[in-house]
């Protein structure tokens, strides 16, 4: 889920309604004047209807840059071969290619993969495994989940229901059986204490939760390793090594969804593999297409590929385009690229550089809290005052959402933070422009220059 985009208005909160006439009292100029209005792209630029030019840093699905000729290039050799298969009872050579691929890439635990059409589905797609493979084990009572309050799992149903950001309560009653449980950060964490304190806190409180609504009712533990959307929020490391732990302890499975930090956006192809942490069910998406085709992919540990199938059984979930050939030549493009340009290796320095470059201007700015980040998940988060962290206003980030658009840069405000994901092909003199850029708005420097970058 992406917030508000810099630039955008009241109506354009998380994801904006399409503009149509006699549905509402927005005429279409009015429509248009509050969203950035996007005609083109060309590598980390996106340009609008006036022909400004902007950085695009909004989200992370872009890995490998817009417009990307070696993409689009097998792409359309794919839709000329063969432009849709059905993956049930049927096949086809790239599904089966795309899914060694990431299995290599993505270690050892796991066996096989099942596609989705996006990141919500392969979180949707996890919790429906777990539920049926403790069915297939006999251990029927297990269809509880515990996840973590500032995660963000998606906009189906059952993701929904794991997600904690106060979303759900949009939508009425969510599934039950689905509980929240702190989570270990840095900046605001649960408890005052040393981060081996909040993580130990934390942990406790998770196993309390088990223990309240039955350890051998619990099927599934989910985490986000950096909360995305919640504004780049890393969870201690050590907390996900020991909840991996707990988990086993228990006869639990670990959901690690790494939507947004899979497939090279931290400097590794997962997080969890960097984190020497292998979870039982592993959802990926963003990145996976770079944006060029809609599609999620849930990977699935052999143990639990097993004993969900060594009996013969059968996954009754999918969708019709599940597997989409045309999205797996996609996948397997962007893969190729990031391979063959060695961008992945690269994420951690660019990350470094942006992050030295935006603390040594920034830090000591009056209304900079935090600033934080991991390769290329960055984020800014403002505050009114620095002793309480209280959050700034709504109409301090409609100012600087508009200031960062003067000076050409688009990213992500949300919950009084400024979240960036530059695309893993950013050159260095086109994070300068970024960081420039942001320096620029926060410090109300130029504000009157052109509309965008030239």
């Amino acid at each position: 889920m992406e917030a508000i985009n810099s630039g955008q208005g009241p109506y354009a909160t998380l994801h904006p309604f399409t503009y149509m006439s006699g549905f509402s009292s927005m005429t279409e100029q009015d429509f248009h004047s509050y969203n950035t209005y996007l005609t083109r792209g060309e590598g980390v630029w996106v340009y609008d209807n006036h022909d400004n030019r902007y950085f695009y840093a909004t989200t992370a699905v872009p890995s490998v840059g817009l417009g990307n000729r070696y993409v689009i290039d097998r792409m359309m050799e794919q839709y000329h071969a063969l432009h849709f298969a059905s993956t049930c009872g049927q096949t086809h050579p790239l599904i089966e290619r795309l899914s060694q691929k990431l299995l290599a890439l993505c270690g050892s635990p796991f066996g096989q993969v099942f596609y989705s059409n996006d990141g919500s589905g392969a979180i949707e797609t996890a919790m429906r495994l777990a539920r049926q493979y403790f069915l297939s084990i006999g251990e029927k009572k297990r269809v509880k989940f515990i996840s973590l309050e500032g995660n963000y799992h998606g906009t189906t149903f059952g993701s929904g229901s794991v997600t904690h950001m106060g979303i759900q309560e949009s939508f009425g009653p969510s599934m039950p059986g689905c509980y929240a449980v702190p989570a270990p950060v840095g900046y605001r964490p649960p408890i005052s204490g040393t981060p081996e304190q909040v993580a130990k806190f934390c942990l406790d409180m998770l196993e309390e939760t088990v223990f309240e609504n039955g350890p051998d009712e619990i099927a599934a533990i989910l985490i986000e390793p950096i909360q995305g959307v919640n504004g780049v929020v890393e969870i201690s490391p050590d907390y996900i090594r020991q909840v991996r732990e707990l988990a086993d302890r228990y006869g639990i499975l670990l959901i690690m969804d790494e939507v947004a930090t899979g497939i090279g956006r931290t400097g590794s192809w997962t997080l969890s593999r960097q984190l020497g942490v292998e979870p039982d069910l592993l959802a990926v998406s963003k990145g996976l297409t770079g944006g060029y085709f809609p599609m999620g992919a849930t990977l699935i540990s052999k143990d639990v590929a097993a004993g969900l199938f060594n009996n013969g059984g059968i996954f009754l979930h999918g969708s019709t385009q599940s597997g989409h050939p045309v999205g797996c030549a996609a996948a397997l493009a962007v893969l190729s690229f990031l391979e063959d340009n060695q961008l992945v290796g690269q994420v951690k320095g660019k990350g470094e550089y942006v992050m030295t470059s935006l603390k040594q201007e920034l830090s000591d700015h009056v209304h900079v809290g935090d600033i934080r980040g991991h390769g290329l998940m960055i984020a800014i988060e403002f505050v009114s005052d620095k002793s309480s962290k209280e959050g700034v206003d709504y109409a301090f980030g409609q100012s600087l959402s508009a200031d960062l658009r003067c000076q050409g840069v688009l990213g992500n405000w949300f919950n009084s933070t400024l979240i960036l994901y530059p695309p893993l092909t950013a050159q260095r003199e086109e994070l300068d422009f970024m960081i420039d850029g942001i320096i620029r708005a926060v410090k109300g420097e130029g504000l009157h220059s052109a509309a965008a970058g030239s």
